[in-house]
């Protein structure tokens, strides 16, 4: 969302609709695949508009507490420079292929999940993350070294 304030606004609406829509909930699907689609749903509405979009890149790596704090000062200035690039990079997806990546590698589900999240055939998940990691891949080439 590009911010934590915004995220945490986000995270409030998506409860709420959640606690509104049980009664209405039909139990055709399962519950997490339910919440998900309110909270990608509400993400991408919450996203229209803006030209810059962000994931926290901790959401795709995991926290700084998990790197050796011990690392040298250029080594931390050239992995922040790599995790921005990163950043930068699958930022630049849309916001369906982006949706993509981060089901499946930040949200560890399945195709089957992400299809049922998403409402399109896992054949389709499969072809939007070839898609968004070709594209990836193509934009992180030239800067092979520095990654």
């Amino acid at each position: 969302m590009g911010d934590e304030l915004r995220a945490e606004d986000v995270l409030q609406i998506v409860f709420v609709k959640i606690y509104r829509g049980l009664p209405r909930f039909r139990f055709e699907s399962s519950l997490s695949t339910w919440i998900y689609r309110i909270a990608l749903n509400e993400s991408l509405n919450q996203q229209r508009g803006r030209k810059t979009q962000h994931i926290p890149f901790e959401a795709l790596l995991g926290s700084d507490e998990e790197y050796d704090t011990r690392a040298a000062a250029d080594l931390r200035h050239a992995e922040g420079e790599r995790r921005e690039i990163v950043q930068r990079a699958v930022m630049e997806l849309s916001p369906k292929l982006r949706a993509v990546v981060a089901l499946k590698y930040l949200d560890e589900l399945s195709y089957e999940e992400i299809a049922s999240v998403l409402e399109c055939s896992p054949g389709t998940v499969a072809s939007r993350l070839n898609r968004a990691l070709g594209q990836l891949e193509s934009r992180l080439r030239p800067l092979r070294r520095l990654l």
